[in-house]
């Protein structure tokens, strides 16, 4: 820490700038409410600006003329560029509007948690991780082959021998109340700061992406050069020890069985005794799989947006191309033009090999009127139409509503990676028979990351109704998956 820099960066950066704002308190505690309290890395931003409006009314009831501006100018003010605390991003697919939280605003919400009180500090858990650490770092630094092998022979004597003292006694020694309550709180801290450390990450990641338009807008730039940029850019951010880090992290997350085996690890925990009174207020880890996934897609969205930043350079680029070889051709024409009177060249200007190919438009076939259908019969009276009954059948209508399907398939999916249609109609009875079965295949087909597997069948039920008896049908297996599971 150089005098000068902290002395720059104490004046201009937004995370201190923040915490010295008049408005600190209703930033921080309205933001921390809204993003960290409910575990949100985006939030829409209408129901910021809806959640902003209500806190607003709230704190200028009881200090009125506190605070002047309404939600919709307070939410811009914090995401310009002198405050850096939003960043607002409007998805071109739906027009979705969300906001999220910067580095910044991270860091100064990190700061801030740090202040207040907590349950109690763990040393015991705290000193065992840093012990465990540096015993992984001396163990697995060396390549000598005897060595790993006499450490494993030591582990694993050490096991046996606490194998034999469990057979031996009939005990084994658990963790004490105060020990679980010291490591879940560890883990729910680890877990923060590394969902903090993610926005950290993606800020390298817009970092290069900036650098990408600043190079674009030069007026020397040329397409190789940027391209060149992007690609060293790129493989050195994999190559850094954070991209290492990172990407081994994502490839690790994103395996299915990992997955489950992590949401199964927390459920136990939150399963236990001890935690009973302490895990209900602190949810983090509950959500953690579902936050760690959603922050970790933002970071991999960013190198797509770079890709997709350096095609659209490459794409303008041939453009100008395209545009510059049109208004030479046009200027060729106008000399041709100039030239059309004056007697011809002794040696040709250009020479073309073989018949030019002429396509005229009067070369095309006319329309022509399809041929009208006549029928020479008239329909014919059947007799007696069907009864009142089939006929009220026939003429009742239903609606399947299928955002009603996809909230049952997401309520499902918030627990669980994946679910088949046949535990879909166990937990959610069809109500409406094969249309509303037929409305899941629908949603099934259209959607990339849901599979339906032909080859394989399995049995539903369907429920008795007015008309028809219950009744079991065998369709194709149909497996929804989470837009966040890589299976």
């Amino acid at each position: 820490m150089e005098h000068d820099q902290l002395q720059f960066d104490l004046r201009q950066a937004p995370s201190v700038r923040l915490l010295k704002s008049p408005h600190a308190p209703l930033i921080i505690s309205f933001l921390h409410r809204a993003f960290k309290q409910e575990q949100r890395v985006t939030v829409s931003y209408a129901a910021l600006h809806e959640r902003l409006d209500a806190t607003l009314d709230t704190l200028n009831e009881r200090h009125p003329g506190l605070y002047a501006l309404n939600a919709a100018a307070y939410l811009k003010q914090w995401s310009d560029e002198e405050h850096q605390l939003l960043r607002i991003n409007v998805r071109s697919s739906d027009d979705e509007t969300t906001v999220e939280l910067t580095a910044d605003a991270e860091r100064a919400l990190a700061w801030v948690e740090e202040l207040y009180r907590r349950e109690f500090v763990g040393t015991e858990s705290r000193f065992l991780a840093i012990f465990q650490l540096l015993e992984e770092v001396v163990v697995r630094s060396s390549a000598d082959v005897e060595q790993r092998l006499a450490q494993l022979e030591q582990e694993r004597a050490a096991l046996e021998a606490e194998m034999s003292h469990i057979r031996a006694t009939g005990r084994v020694e658990p963790l004490t109340s105060t020990q679980i309550k010291e490591r879940f709180l560890q883990a729910g801290e680890v877990a923060r700061q590394l969902l903090r450390d993610f926005a950290a990450v993606e800020q390298n990641f817009r970092a290069i992406a900036r650098n990408v338009q600043e190079q674009q807008l030069q007026p020397e730039a040329r397409k190789g050069a940027v391209v060149g940029y992007v690609l060293d850019a790129d493989e050195a951010l994999h190559a850094s020890d954070q991209g290492r880090s990172f990407y081994a992290f994502w490839e690790f997350l994103t395996v299915p069985a990992k997955q489950d085996e992590l949401r199964s690890l927390i459920d136990q925990v939150y399963g236990l005794k001890a935690l009973r009174d302490l895990a209900p207020n602190h949810p983090l880890l509950r959500r953690m799989t579902r936050t760690l996934l959603e922050a970790g897609e933002k970071i991999v969205q960013s190198n797509h947006r770079l890709a997709e930043q350096l095609r659209r350079m490459l794409d303008d680029r041939a453009q100008a191309e395209s545009r510059r070889v049109r208004e030479l051709i046009d200027a060729l024409k106008v000399q041709a033009a100039r030239r059309a009177d004056e007697p011809p060249l002794e040696q040709p200007i250009l020479e073309l090999e073989g018949a030019p190919e002429v396509s005229l438009l009067m070369e095309k076939t006319l329309w022509e009127p399809q041929v009208a259908t006549v029928f020479d019969l008239q329909p014919q009276a059947t007799g007696t139409i069907a009864d009142a009954a089939s006929l009220h059948a026939l003429y009742r209508q239903f609606y399947v509503d299928e955002q009603q399907l996809q909230q049952r398939i997401e309520t499902l999916l918030e627990t669980r990676p994946t679910c088949t249609l046949a535990e879909i109609l166990v937990a959610y009875p069809a109500e409406k028979g094969l249309a509303e079965l037929l409305g899941y295949l629908i949603i099934a087909s259209r959607t990339p990351h849901h599979t339906i597997e032909r080859e394989v069948t399995e049995v539903v039920r369907l429920p008795a109704t007015a008309d028809l008896a219950e009744r079991t049908i065998a369709v194709p297996r149909v497996v929804f998956r989470s837009a966040y599971d890589r299976g």
